[in-house]
């Protein structure tokens, strides 16, 4: 038992009997004695900083910083008291306050270390690697004797993508502290970023096994990016080899508009297929798919990729669960409608729960059974809810392994399974791959390729996949007749925004426009609107609100092409309805041309905002020419991306033209199929019937046509 001893009369002795309570590590008893101390003193800097530390210490951070809050203008009345505010504020999430009190311990004291580190490591997480580079130089230039200070430049220069010079960082780091692991593993990782692809391999094969462990550790963090939907996926203990760590960080370079390295992304990327393909090596390449559609890799490039991505996956979920057994009537089924199943995206995202519902009620529950299967960690039940009234059953995966899901799909005797999921954060290829129902398809794929498995169709249109196109190399292709594009959302604008200065655009501007995530922008059709600002120098190009390093990396592009920074305008953090609500001011939409603007083409054309496209070789890079001519303008359709080019400079010179355009579009809207929900989804609900009849009737998955009133099938 320790001795207590008896309450003290005054804030110094509670400030002293605090002191030996939390040397004896009684934590509690010792906050409550600094509590006591800073009752009878409020304004007491070391009683509030005494109190934040035990705050901190027991897990409770808002805590703290609410009592540092207290004496605020006395902790920014000393370097150290400011930088103390600053890491409570930081950690709760209050970055102005962070960024104010850390340069206010540098006003006091600019030398001061606690503040400078964290400086950078602020800059380092908003992407500003200057000043988070000029924060590590400064902290190493005064002891160049702390080995965290060598892991930071390296760590702030590989986040520029210098990697020569974090490099050589570490290579002098390594010598002065030779048994530092967080060198030692960087080394090897950074050799590999380099694409110095031999010399990691033979880093990473010195490694002992505590050293390997710790660089898979490393790796876990290092190989997940800020766009998760297309993350490095590794089996549990596997380790990445030296060309999947390089194509890692290239893929994330591309997140942020930085193109500078995509040609030798390119070459490696097929380096890679070509001894994938001597060897039979396998590999998960979900995420070299998705990118490569940006890169200069053509469609059969991109099939070999996908065929090797399903062996691996294959591969992996071997004895995972038994055959799926084909039944032509499941046993215990007693519901005669055709059983659909889907998978979706989170429901806890409300527009997409919303557009679902909206898809769902059109569905004939009559002769459709549709069952929602998605993944959402956090669910929000009222969501679910307000689909079941139009659903044979909704159930959340995100808690199964891809087993466990798969076997509960298989529970519901589905007829048809609908992926939903393609190339988000929610899809799990692994599900399809196992076989949950007799037809498997994806609602959308961006590749015209469709392999065996594990969908047994690739839906498409017939501009998608044209007439005269010999479709026995894509697999069993089936075509909708105006657009496989279902057009779900109908968000209206919001009220107000009624001119272009409120909307933060130019008045009397051309003003040409896109909207698109920033991983499907790519260099050539950056390009092709870079020559579009240079022909029409009155232009200005208004893209959505990315980030800064994303804005700086598309500035640093314009300027290289000899267009002036000024004529690119970033929009505002809006909300999606204030952005439609600007989005309507724009003259003319440019869709991208590798992989198109979809959502954001959708939104222009509904909008009454007339947009131009340039069709390609790719589902992805076809897919806006669908939209458009399921729009009614079929005339802003381009071949090539020099007509693309020379098509938007025509109509930008002439405003009649472009007027003439607008009234097209929103005359043809009431009529046009691209907005025609319900009978695009009845001829979804044929193309289904006709799969599974052929199903039934024990035919193989063949390519076939969906005629266009669809209303008119009756399988």
């Amino acid at each position: 038992m320790h001795n207590i001893p008896s309450a003290p009369e005054d804030g110094q002795g509670w400030m002293l009997r605090g002191a030996q309570l939390h040397a004896e590590r009684r934590l509690e008893q010792a906050l409550i004695a600094f509590e006591q101390a800073l009752a009878l003193a409020p304004g007491d800097v070391n009683a509030a900083s005494a109190c934040a530390t035990l705050l901190s210490a027991l897990s409770r951070p808002v805590a703290a910083y609410k009592v540092l809050l207290s004496v605020e203008a006395l902790l920014l009345e000393s370097a150290d008291g400011a930088a103390n505010l600053a890491i409570a504020a930081e950690s709760c999430g209050d970055l102005a306050r962070a960024g104010m009190a850390y340069q206010r311990a540098l006003t006091l004291d600019p030398h001061h270390a606690r503040a400078l580190n964290n400086v950078g490591l602020m800059a380092a997480a908003q992407g500003r690697w200057e000043s988070a580079l000029e924060c590590a130089r400064k902290c190493l230039a005064q002891d160049p004797g702390h080995a965290p200070y060598h892991v930071n430049l390296s760590d702030y220069l590989c986040g520029a993508r210098r990697y020569a010079e974090a490099l050589a960082v570490l290579e002098a780091a390594a010598l002065r502290f030779p048994d530092d692991l967080d060198i030692r593993i960087r080394g090897a990782a950074v050799l590999a970023f380099n694409g110095d692809f031999e010399k990691s391999r033979e880093a990473s094969l010195r490694f002992d096994p505590a050293t390997l462990s710790y660089f898979r550790e490393f790796l876990g963090r290092a190989i997940a990016p800020a766009y998760l939907d297309h993350k490095l996926r590794l089996q549990q203990g596997e380790l990445p080899d030296a060309r999947q760590l390089y194509c890692g960080q290239a893929f994330e370079a591309m997140t942020v508009c930085d193109w500078r390295d995509n040609e030798r992304l390119t070459a490696t990327l097929r380096q890679a297929l070509d001894e994938a393909l001597h060897t039979g090596q396998r590999r998960d390449w979900r995420d070299a798919q998705f990118y490569g559609l940006m890169l200069d890799m053509d469609e059969d490039e991109l099939a070999q990729m996908r065929r090797v991505s399903v062996a691996k996956i294959s591969d992996d979920l071997k004895a995972a669960l038994p055959p799926f057994a084909r039944r032509a009537t499941p046993v215990g089924r007693r519901d005669e409608r055709i059983q659909i199943g889907m998978a979706v995206q989170s429901l806890r995202d409300e527009r997409h729960a919303h557009a679902l519902k909206r898809q769902l009620a059109l569905h004939d529950g009559g002769r459709f059974a549709i069952h929602i299967y998605s993944p959402t960690r956090h669910p929000e039940l009222e969501h679910g809810e307000m689909l079941k009234p139009h659903a044979a059953s909704v159930t959340e995966i995100a808690h199964m392994s891809d087993a466990e899901a798969a076997g509960r799909m298989r529970l519901d005797h589905l007829d048809v399974f609908v992926d939903m999921t393609f190339d988000t954060a929610w899809c799990r290829p692994e599900i399809p791959e196992l076989r949950v129902a007799p037809v498997q398809i994806r609602q959308l794929t961006w590749h015209r390729h469709n392999p065996p498995r594990p969908c047994d169709y690739n839906m498409s249109d017939r501009f998608v996949h044209p007439d005269g196109l010999d479709l026995a190399p894509y697999g069993a292709v089936v075509r909708l007749p105006h657009t496989c594009w279902l057009a779900t959302h109908d968000e209206t604008p919001e009220d107000g925004w009624d001119s272009r200065e409120q909307a933060g655009l130019p008045a009397n501007t051309l003003v040409l426009c896109s909207v698109v995530p920033s991983v499907m922008l790519d260099p050539e059709s950056f390009a092709a609107w870079m020559k579009i600002l240079r022909s029409l120098p009155d232009a200005v190009l208004w893209l959505p609100a990315y980030s800064p390093p994303i804005a700086a990396n598309l500035v640093r592009e314009a300027n290289a092409a000899g267009v002036h920074e000024s004529r690119l305008l970033f929009a505002h953090r809006l909300s999606r309805a204030q952005l439609l609500a600007c989005m309507k001011h724009a003259d003319l939409f440019l869709d991208t041309l590798r992989f198109n603007a979809n959502q954001g083409l959708e939104d222009a054309l509904r909008l009454g905002v007339p947009a131009i496209t340039c069709s390609g070789d790719s589902m992805a890079s076809r897919l806006g020419g669908s939209m458009l001519r399921a729009a009614g303008l079929p005339q802003c359709v381009t071949q090539s991306p020099a007509a693309y080019v020379a098509e938007a400079a025509r109509l930008g010179r002439n405003p009649q033209a472009l007027q003439q355009l607008r009234q097209h579009v929103l005359a043809e809207k009431a009529s046009a199929p691209l907005f025609d929900l319900a009978a695009r989804v009845r001829e979804w609900e044929a193309a289904w019937a006709t799969m599974a009849e052929r199903t039934r009737a024990g035919l193989a998955p063949a390519a076939f046509d969906v005629p266009s009133f669809a209303g008119k099938l009756n399988p």
